[in-house]
């Protein structure tokens, strides 16, 4: 007997005479492709559930044994039942589905060769599987008009077919209202009510849900190919620190273009991002191809200019990387022998490995991270707060199965989109639970999805409108000081043994509706908190943390939970870049710019100083102003980065950096778990990973001229260190033994000489084509595959092919299953996380309670008046704030213009008007912003979009009226 799954409730069934256990209260379709059963379906999705639309998984039940007819059901609407009897092979479910599929194919058209769906497409494979091999009808097919769907995605309305998973995704799943089924019988039309951008930021998910090629990635349509001539390799996103799982592809076209990303794609981790990526996750790898990307080693050049417009920008050439090197070579030659002092400054969207190395030339001392004082603040205190152990960070799964759900000041739907989408599958949490109580299963959707007028509560606390609005039982807007307020009260209300609780004094929340949230609170036992590092307020996350450890003291007390891990609460903080907590552990608060700033002006020191920048804009982390003296008070500037930006145009020497997927690396999200991402492809021109850059260098240092003779032996040891790293894994190791909270990466991920029967993983499917037709029209022999340094990954077909035999492989490919379907092939059972897939390691961080203090800084100070000023709130944007996917140019064709945000009153009182331009100056500095207006954006406040090309941070929480005027037309 075989079995499927691991649950405990068991029951045992009979397919095709032979017995299978399988969990309990699922579905038949899930428990066949749980035992690996080929069964077609379509409408049926793991995350979405069934509904029963397309009738493809027809299968034969029998009554008992000696039923020899049998009847025909919908396997994915149908509870396995313990005893029943099944036919898959019966050829009454075999002619059903292949008629199915006939009648399915009647309008659709011949043009699999041009579909960009080719090769990987579910109604293919479903096609085959079900043995409809020849086409009958010769009438005239039904045709539509396709819409302008926006830069992101293709829309071919002629290959639908009817599943109606599009909109079941699109508006049940994450929210979005401007997608529907219009139409009826055989005229659906699944679209907008006019062309226009999709405006729901998970919408380029419509492309892996549509099982055919009716939604197709269009920035990969730019620069095609097909699914089997891409090479891949896992990968973690770069692009927020959620940390979710991707799969990019990429190709060479042969003909010298540098552009090699081609696109990215989900890949399934469970307790990260499940089936869906966001929008900034999926098209934001254009920046690789951006045409500011940098491809070879440059060099500011020395002699006079006649004339120049750059101002203090420099004029730069192409320089050989053996001169980079050398020139390289020769700063810290002179560091060595203490006649120059270098200064690193890291970078959160960086690796660790890339840190480490930055760091171990420079020494710790010396070690900056590229961050203001306000952002490493922040981040030391969420991950001092993570340590409690009072508290822990939930996986989506966990958020989806919370009973409450509290967002404190937070723009997660901006600043961590897959954290968003997760809560809006949580406000549906108390309507499964009833749905259970009336014993009808979780995965019958449209049944549950009946019981109207059950939400689960989900207070919203914010600076402005969020895309969770429509799902909130509680909206709440306030400025930073308020929520401070509200999240004490709720503590409070949770460990007072009695007496009448006040709620806060914030308009729009009335007593009634404090005093229901009281009491959902106390009721909840499995609620979640979510705050973050957005708006910048260290009182609010500790605000936040109080909350979380009066949440775990009342589960404690309250709901009588004896295993310490079950009493913990959940608090998720969302941190802004992807290794913005890795970089938190390699440095303290003081290692910050706005330091580094006063120390260099205080400084009266004649020796030289050079300012060695790694993937980092100063001008985005600084004003212009200070940027601009930090960089003219050092004597050189190099710079290791991907595209360039400000400071590079200030740099004297600028060192290409590998992107995410062109090297191996770890990144700790938002949760502290660290995650190993993996090189796609080699880099075009001269690039390669920073880290592989320093130990170049540090190696040619050391056979300059009495270089090694002089200066201390600690920096001679960190330098020989550095030059004799040759792979990732060394540098990984030696992290592990430096900090104890990095203990973990010594064992993370797979060893770097593992292979299976002597064979390593392929990057390449095995129907891989291109790599000799691509050179064909020059020659036809084909060159030897590159080898890798860094991992047991070869950059060919020769190897490895099923992701079941090893974690590394990123290609979901199995026999019959060529779509991205083929995910439960690799599972125990849909929606389980992957059969050995490295799933990261937690930081090894020691727990240290927590003490905060009730009121400080800004909390303490009153909401600002007209008298007084106002305060600057921090705003996101999915398409906007993004540092790199800013250099993607689908991202870029829809991202506004900075913008500040005003109170109708406020605007009014300021004599300015909405769509206006207007200049806000502090110390020198001047931003230009866009005035809007918004009636939900606190009295007093201005809400400034941030992360924005071009546009640094404002600093300091208060503005006075005077600062802000008209700006330019």
């Amino acid at each position: 007997m075989l079995k499927a799954g691991n649950a405990q409730a068991m029951a045992t069934i009979t397919i095709d005479n032979r017995q299978y256990e399988v969990d309990d209260g699922q579905n038949l379709l899930s428990a066949c492709l749980s035992l690996k059963k080929n069964l077609p379906y379509f409408c049926w999705h793991p995350a979405l559930g069934s509904v029963g639309a397309c009738r493809q998984c027809a299968v034969v039940l029998f009554k008992d044994a000696d039923d020899q007819r049998g009847t025909l059901v919908m396997s994915c609407m149908t509870p396995v039942k313990d005893g029943a009897i099944y036919s898959i092979d019966a050829p009454t479910a075999q002619d059903f589905r292949a008629g199915i599929i006939e009648n399915l194919m009647t309008n659709h058209p011949h043009d699999c060769p041009v579909c960009e769906e080719g090769g990987e497409c579910h109604l293919q494979d479903m096609t085959l599987m079900s043995g409809h091999t020849q086409r009958r009808f010769q009438g005239r097919k039904r045709t539509h008009n396709n819409q302008y769907l926006g830069p992101f995605i293709n829309h071919e309305m002629n290959r639908c077919i009817t599943c109606y998973r599009c909109v079941r995704f699109y508006r049940d799943h994450a929210g979005g209202t401007d997608l529907q089924a219009l139409g009826r019988n055989h005229q659906v039309y699944f679209g907008r009510q006019e062309d226009g951008l999709l405006d729901n930021g998970f919408s380029g998910n419509l492309v892996e849900v549509c099982p055919t090629g009716v939604f197709t990635d269009k920035t990969y349509s730019r620069h095609y190919v097909r699914k089997w001539d891409l090479q891949t390799a896992p990968s973690v996103c770069e692009h927020c620190a959620v940390g979710c799982n991707t799969a990019p592809g990429a190709r060479r076209d042969g003909k010298g273009d540098p552009r090699q990303l081609r696109r990215v794609t989900n890949l399934f981790h469970r307790q990260i991002n499940g089936y869906f990526l966001c929008d900034r996750g999926r098209f934001g790898y254009e920046y690789a191809n951006s045409a500011a990307r940098i491809y070879t080693p440059q060099a500011a050049l020395t002699q006079p200019l006649i004339q120049t417009t750059a101002g203090s920008a420099k004029v730069h050439q192409s320089l050989s990387p053996a001169d980079a090197v050398a020139r390289l070579a020769v700063t810290i030659a002179q560091m060595r022998s203490g006649n120059r002092r270098v200064i690193g400054i890291g970078s959160s969207r960086s690796s660790l490995e890339n840190n480490f190395a930055l760091q171990t030339l420079v020494g710790r001392e010396h070690f900056y991270a590229g961050l203001d004082e306000r952002s490493l603040a922040l981040l030391k205190l969420v991950d001092r707060i993570q340590r409690d152990p009072r508290v822990h960070s939930p996986g989506t799964p966990e958020i989806e199965r919370a009973d409450m759900v509290i967002v404190l000041g937070e723009d997660i739907a901006d600043t961590a989109p897959r954290i968003a989408l997760a809560v809006r599958q949580a406000a549906r949490s108390a309507q499964i639970a009833r749905a259970g109580e009336l014993k009808i299963p979780a995965w019958q959707d449209d049944s549950v999805r009946q019981l109207t007028g059950i939400r689960t509560p989900l207070l919203v606390a914010s600076a402005e409108r969020t895309d969770l609005d429509d799902i909130a039982s509680c909206r709440v807007r306030a400025a930073p000081e308020q929520m401070v307020a509200l999240a004490d009260v709720l503590a409070q209300a949770l460990t007072a043994e009695s007496g009448e609780i006040h709620a806060p004094d914030i308009a729009g929340l009335d007593t009634g509706e404090f005093t229901a949230l009281v009491e959902q609170l106390k009721q909840a036992r499995h609620p979640v908190i979510v705050s973050g590092c957005g708006l910048q307020s260290q009182e609010l996350l500790q605000a936040a943390a109080r909350l979380a450890f009066a949440v775990a003291g009342h589960k404690e007390a309250n709901h009588r939970q004896t295993d310490s891990r079950e009493a913990r609460a959940a608090l998720y903080l969302a941190c802004p870049e992807a290794n913005s907590l890795g970089l938190a552990q390699l440095c303290d608060a003081r290692q910050n710019l706005n330091q580094l700033h006063r120390e260099r002006q205080s400084e009266h020191t004649p020796q030289p100083t050079t300012l060695l920048v790694m993937e980092a804009d100063l001008y985005r982390q600084l004003p212009a102003s200070v940027a601009d003296q930090l960089c003219a008070g050092v004597d050189e500037i190099i710079q290791l980065e991907i595209v360039h930006n400000r400071t590079s145009a200030r740099a004297d020497l600028i060192l290409p950096a590998a992107a995410t997927p062109e090297y191996e690396g770890t990144l700790v999200n938002s949760g502290g778990l660290a995650q190993r991402h993996y090189a796609v492809y080699e880099g075009s021109g001269w690039i390669q990973a920073s880290w592989r850059w320093l130990a170049d260098a540090a190696a040619a240092s050391g056979e300059l001229a009495g270089a090694e003779l002089s200066g201390d032996e600690e920096t001679h040891a960190r330098l020989q260190s550095l030059a004799r790293w040759r792979h990732v894994t060394q540098l990984s190791v030696a992290l592990a033994e430096s900090y104890p909270e990095l203990a973990p990466l010594a064992e993370l991920g797979p060893d770097w000489d593992q292979t299976i029967e002597g064979q390593k993983t392929a990057r390449q499917p095995h129907r891989y084509s291109g790599r000799t037709a691509i050179q064909a029209e020059r020659q036809v022999a084909e060159y030897k595959p590159l080898p890798d340094d860094d991992a047991p990954m070869a950059f060919s077909m020769e190897g490895i092919q099923f992701a079941c035999q090893s974690p590394l492989q990123a290609n979901n490919w199995a026999p019959g299953w060529n779509s991205n379907q083929a995910i439960h092939c690799y599972q125990p059972k849909p929606g389980a996380a992957r059969l050995g897939h490295s799933s990261g390691q937690p930081l090894a961080r020691k727990a240290v309670v927590f003490h905060s203090d009730s009121a400080a800084g800004d909390a303490a100070r009153p909401t600002a008046d007209p008298s007084d000023g106002f305060r600057i709130l921090p705003l996101y944007r999915m398409f906007g704030s993004g540092e790199l996917s800013n250099y993607a140019g689908a991202i870029a064709s829809v991202t506004e213009e900075p913008f500040a945000v005003f109170h109708p009153q406020d605007l009014e009182l300021l004599s300015l008007t909405a769509g206006q331009q207007i200049a806000i100056t502090e110390s020198g500095d001047r931003w230009q912003l866009l005035a809007k207006v918004s009636d939900t954006i606190p009295r007093h406040c201005i809400g400034v979009s941030t992360g924005f090309t071009q546009m640094a941070s404002i600093p300091g929480a208060y503005i006075e009226r005077e600062q802000i005027a008209p700006g330019d037309a």
